[in-house]
């Protein structure tokens, strides 16, 4: 029965694969670059989406804080890996946000791909098995940065190719609630993961249609910075379930 439930999952991650190949190529959207609130305050471009940066910073501070009292070595390296993720985001998108185009998104792209691929880890080492889940750690992180730096070598020859950068980031977003429902997790954070699948939800809603709630919010906020601040606060739930 266990085999069957793994395959299940390396079964759709087969048939992402399988899909990614026929789509073909992706290239980054240009347009991508041009958010809604490009306001410059301080001598700060793009200030809000800059600053909205910050509350990462103090959601890897109180995990790595919190991380630190967790007494088994491969869940501690798991978690310490991850929320260093959020502190390097701050500096990775800040710096994006400041100075937006390709050559500086690899800066904030590289810290997600930490922080996602950590926290899939994390599900699987909690719900699965504990060292399939620490490889898949080591793994994981490896993947996710090395499709990172595919993605920009690839615009840089010309041939921007985007397809398994986005399947880092959106596979583990499938997966890890199918995860959730086949096994039963040994550590009980389900009112934390529920929330953070909901404040991701309304965060990718909020960047997708950055001008539109800009709009909406008579120009005050974007979505853009709303997105950052929602990310932070789906951090601070895992900060939360490393306390259990």
């Amino acid at each position: 029965m266990v085999f069957r439930k793994q395959y299940i999952i390396l079964l759709l991650g087969s048939l992402c694969v399988v899909a990614l190949i026929i789509l073909g190529p992706v290239p980054q959207d240009q347009n991508y670059h041009d958010f809604a609130d490009q306001r410059k305050l301080w001598n700060v471009p793009n200030f809000l989406n800059v600053v909205t940066n910050l509350p990462f910073a103090l959601v890897g501070f109180f995990g790595l804080k919190g991380a630190k009292d967790i007494k088994v070595k491969e869940l501690r390296h798991i978690f310490y890996t991850l929320f260093i993720g959020f502190i390097l985001v701050t500096l990775g998108s800040g710096y994006y946000h400041w100075l937006p185009k390709n050559a500086t998104l690899v800066y904030d792209r590289i810290p997600i791909t930490i922080i996602l691929m950590s926290f899939f880890a994390f599900i699987i080492y909690s719900s699965i098995n504990e060292t399939i889940g620490y490889n898949a750690f080591w793994i994981f992180n490896m993947i996710g940065v090395i499709s990172v730096i595919y993605w920009i070598v690839s615009e840089k020859l010309g041939k921007g190719d985007l397809r398994w950068y986005g399947m880092v980031q959106f596979f583990p977003i499938i997966a890890m609630p199918l995860i959730l429902i086949l096994y039963k997790p040994r550590i009980k954070f389900g009112k934390e993961i529920t929330l953070i699948f909901l404040f991701f939800g309304f965060a990718k809603f909020c960047e997708t249609f950055d001008k539109e709630v800009y709009g909406l919010l008579d120009n005050i906020v974007s979505g853009h910075s709303l997105k950052h601040l929602l990310m932070a606060a789906a951090g601070y739930e895992i900060v939360v379930i490393t306390s259990k």
